[in-house]
């Protein structure tokens, strides 16, 4: 189970069940009409990279990241991306608003792409619109969505708007949302400002933190390139140097890097750990693999099970070196990414070991409704016991995207159940949030464009895939 990386094709953000669980059997009851749990499009800026071309910087380009973090699509024509200077509050500018066209599928990203300060860095994966124009400053200024296309004054700096989607103050920028963003570093220090987990929770200075693994991504494209090496001086390089291969240290057993909290307590040290690969993604979006203790899993002891035996690394060059079923010892720094922990390594950072391992057993436990038991097993292999039934199909045509609900009945829309800020309204989503899983194909590919010629996981015609269908889980 994990919390995919906002690198990943991860359209798909409740909890999900990736390409880990492997295929899955389903049934085909139907029920009179769909009740997924509907809340509309929710788009947000997920990543701003402002530093882009400059000394050290792993794109050439600056760009802005959007995300629907809603459940249906986004139409956002007639929408802009507006900038204002660190001090400017009120005077329109034309020149920093850039029209927006296109559409934002639920749980899909959509990659603006900016000028930059130099050439400095790889090319950005193709954007689904470039300005030529709006080109902010990468420490300190305003960026905001808005859902027309004028620019727009916001006389006083007035964040709330109701012509303004989303807003991102940062540096010493004088409107935000309760506080600026911290941006670490001048514009050579090369790292981008990150939604944590696409939460908004109207505080710039909570929802955004500085990473230095840069990810944009756009609507339909093939994952971003690995940047390029950074100067010798930055911290975390999202490739070391490959000259000579990482001396392995001691080695650190994986559930001691997971910790029992819902971030590692060894976030930002390097360390060497060991682990069997369990799922590995060499393309499509997720760029790593998972690792975990040999011997581990089977019938776990809830009680006494306080932390997850499974971790992710990331790295497509080191992901390439590695197969399903290796026994490896990987080095690398620990981070928290959108909730996920992982190290990040190269491909020199692996090794396939020569010694035999106790063979990873899948764990056989109902699914975990609160986050923190879920947190518990982020990563490892499941065998996940109870029933489980189909609740939204919308798309599965499209990105290979199933959501499922733990129990017998999909769930149910809020504003179906009671009126919102009822409590009964607060009960549903809490509920939703509870059982709602999402079943993904790790392939970052769309099967109505790019993917046409290929087949849909999870679909047959002689067993379609309804709402209200049983799933039965044939492989972990």
């Amino acid at each position: 189970m994990h919390h995919a990386p906002s690198r990943a094709p991860a359209r798909r953000f409740t909890t999900t069940l990736s390409a880990v669980l492997g295929a899955a059997l389903l049934g085909s009851a139907l029920v009179p009409a769909p009740a997924f749990a509907a809340d509309g499009p929710r788009v947000v800026i997920n990543e701003a990279y402002l530093k882009g071309g400059s000394a050290g910087a792993p794109f050439t380009k600056k760009f802005v990241e959007l995300y629907n973090a809603g459940d249906t699509a986004q139409d956002l024509t007639g929408w802009s991306l507006q900038y204002r200077s660190a001090a400017n509050v009120a005077a329109p500018n034309g020149a920093n608003t850039q029209p927006l066209s296109g559409s934002i599928a639920p749980g899909g990203y959509y990659l603006i792409g900016l000028p930059g300060n130099g050439t400095n860095g790889a090319e950005l994966p193709t954007p689904d619109l470039t300005s030529t124009g709006l080109n902010p400053s990468g420490t300190t200024g305003q960026l905001f969505l808005a859902n027309v296309a004028e620019s727009l004054a916001l006389p006083a700096g007035d964040v709330d708007d109701s012509r303004v989607v989303d807003f991102l103050g940062y540096g010493a920028g004088v409107a935000f949302e309760t506080a600026p963003a911290v941006v670490d570093g001048s514009t050579t220090t090369p790292n981008s400002l990150v939604r944590t987990g696409f939460a908004d929770t109207d505080d710039n200075s909570a929802d955004f933190t500085n990473a230095t693994t840069v990810t944009p991504q756009a609507s339909g494209t093939t994952p971003a390139p690995e940047p390029t090496d950074p100067e010798p001086t930055d911290p975390e390089p999202t490739d070391p140097p490959t000259d000579e291969p990482t001396t392995p240290g001691t080695v650190v057993p994986i559930r001691d890097i997971q910790g029992t909290g819902a971030s590692s307590p060894l976030a930002g040290s390097t360390v060497t750990t060991r682990g069997v690969v369990t799922a590995a993604y060499p393309t499509g979006g997720y760029n790593g693999f998972y690792i975990q203790t040999p011997g581990t899993g089977g019938n776990i002891d809830l009680a006494t099970h306080t932390a997850s035996d499974a971790l992710f690394v990331f790295g497509s060059a080191a992901t390439a070196t590695v197969n399903k079923g290796d026994y490896v010892e990987v080095t690398g720094k620990v981070s928290e990414y959108n909730s996920l922990t992982e190290i990040t390594a190269a491909a020199n950072d692996v090794r396939v070991l020569d010694e035999l391992a106790e063979a990873v057993q899948p764990a056989a436990i109902a699914w975990p409704a609160a986050e923190d038991e879920r947190e518990k097993f982020e990563g490892m292999l499941l065998a996940p016991t109870g029933d489980f039934t189909v609740t939204d199909n919308y798309d599965t045509n499209r990105f290979a995207i199933l959501g499922l609900a733990a129990g017998t009945t999909p769930l149910r829309t809020p504003t179906d159940v009671a009126r919102p800020g009822t409590q009964e309204y607060d009960t549903a989503v809490a509920e939703n949030a509870a059982r709602g899983v999402i079943l993904d194909d790790g392939a970052s590919v769309n099967y109505l464009t790019t993917g046409k010629n290929d087949p849909l996981p999870y679909v047959s015609l002689e067993n379609p895939v309804r709402v209200g269908a049983a799933v039965t889980f044939q492989t972990p």
